[in-house]
């Protein structure tokens, strides 16, 4: 079963956060394609709702232990470091494909 990897944050510190977007981008798509992954959406242009935020993210996997696999890979580590150093009011989950009920 697909799930997604959904992510919103603010930007704290421009300078480490350019570490990771660009500086990391091709890590980045490396390791999502190599757990199978795909990017949705990503970036600042956004039609918010509530709860505003400078970034979002949006990936697809296979699975939601695929998209564990991505966030714990090794390759990935260093990038998603300058991420977390980087960003505030973060907010990351990954979420299983809804399968209504049957019946």
């Amino acid at each position: 079963m697909a799930a997604c990897f959904i992510a919103s944050y603010d930007i704290t510190d421009a300078d480490t956060y350019a570490r990771y977007n660009p500086g990391s981008l091709e890590v980045i798509i490396e390791t999502i394609e190599k757990h199978g992954g795909k990017v949705l959406a990503a970036g600042p242009n956004n039609e918010w709702i509530a709860d505003k935020r400078t970034m979002v993210v949006m990936l697809e996997f296979p699975s939601v232990e695929t998209a564990k696999a991505w966030e714990s890979d090794p390759d990935y580590a260093p990038a998603r470091q300058f991420r977390h150093d980087s960003t505030g009011a973060r907010f990351e989950v990954i979420a299983p494909e809804f399968v209504p009920p049957s019946g």
